[in-house]
């Protein structure tokens, strides 16, 4: 009986040990082919199609994909819900989301088969990176460690940095004047005309008539968070036929917020908008700057949009 309890004992030591051991992964870093960026990837995972900044690996032996694209969406919820990466013959559980976040665990009927498929996503310099890890192999903590690990080793490479930056230096605008409501303030140019109430939704316009440049200030109440907000927004601007050419997250006064560069075709010519979107409690906040045809006006909106103080 002893005998058997010695064994029993070692064996419940080996088995905890070996539960206990965990592998260590080993990472190997690439650049994109563009040369954009640099990610550290597990070494044991091979390299597959790469074009420009889009970049593809996989593992055989433990069913591993890996992929990192660039992608106009503002969230990975709008990516998937426009792409339509979901199988109605999986059950997809959702067991772990914010903004940057969306970790899936599917399971199919009632079979014992399961897999996960992660998603991270990054803003880097001025664009959005979606990181997408999956595999049926794999445990939850491993392929959580492997897909944080690239999204955090993710860095932009010297030969991308201020690749968009402008060269064309801007006249500095003095911001004299204040527009206030018990809510929040934020400064303008002197000569800059003011409508209150501009419609229904819009609570200010404040712009200069003879450039036809300005901005509205539109406030509303919501119990959604900023990201669907801004996921929606997006979307009903494509139906309207905008296109998102940049999306970053930024802050104002504090607050999250979503900067977003939109095109949309005027009479035969490209009219750009630039659009904040934030949130402060329940309350919702989007300023945008139409008509942004020069250098100048680019950084109008940014000096204004550094003046926006809340109350």
């Amino acid at each position: 009986m002893r005998m058997k309890y010695f064994i029993g004992l070692l064996l419940s030591i080996v088995i905890f040990t070996s539960c206990g051991q965990k592998k260590k992964i080993t990472y190997r870093i690439y650049s994109s082919v563009d040369n954009t960026y640099s990610v550290e990837v597990p070494s044991d995972a091979t390299q597959g199609r790469c074009i420009l900044d889009f970049m593809s690996f996989e593992n055989t032996n433990s069913h591993l994909t890996i992929t990192i694209q660039h992608i106009n969406e503002g969230s990975i919820e709008e990516y998937i819900r426009n792409k339509h990466t979901t199988d109605n013959t999986f059950s997809y559980n959702l067991f772990q989301s914010s903004d940057t976040t969306s970790f899936y665990r599917i399971t199919r009927g009632n079979n014992m088969w399961s897999a996960y498929d992660l998603y991270m996503l990054k803003c880097l310099d001025g664009k959005n990176y979606l990181f997408n890890v999956s595999s049926d192999i794999l445990g939850q903590s491993e392929i959580i460690e492997i897909i944080k690990h690239i999204y955090t080793s993710m860095k932009l490479n010297e030969i991308g940095k201020g690749a968009d930056a402008a060269i064309e230096e801007a006249e500095v605008v003095s911001l004299e004047k204040t527009y206030s409501t018990k809510f929040y303030s934020v400064k303008y140019p002197k000569g800059w005309n003011v409508i209150e109430h501009l419609d229904e939704m819009t609570e200010v316009y404040i712009g200069h008539q003879p450039e036809n440049f300005g901005f509205t200030i539109v406030r509303f109440k919501t119990d959604c968070t900023l990201s669907e907000v801004n996921a929606e927004g997006n979307e009903n601007l494509r139906q309207a036929g905008f296109k998102i050419l940049k999306e970053k997250q930024m802050t104002v006064d504090g607050m999250k917020c979503y900067r977003a560069v939109q095109e949309i075709s005027s009479q035969g010519q490209k009219v750009k908008h630039i659009s904040y979107t934030f949130k402060k409690g329940d309350i919702l906040y989007n300023i945008k700057f139409g008509s942004v045809t020069t250098k100048k006006q680019d950084n109008i909106a940014t000096e204004i949009i550094d003046s926006f103080r809340f109350k």
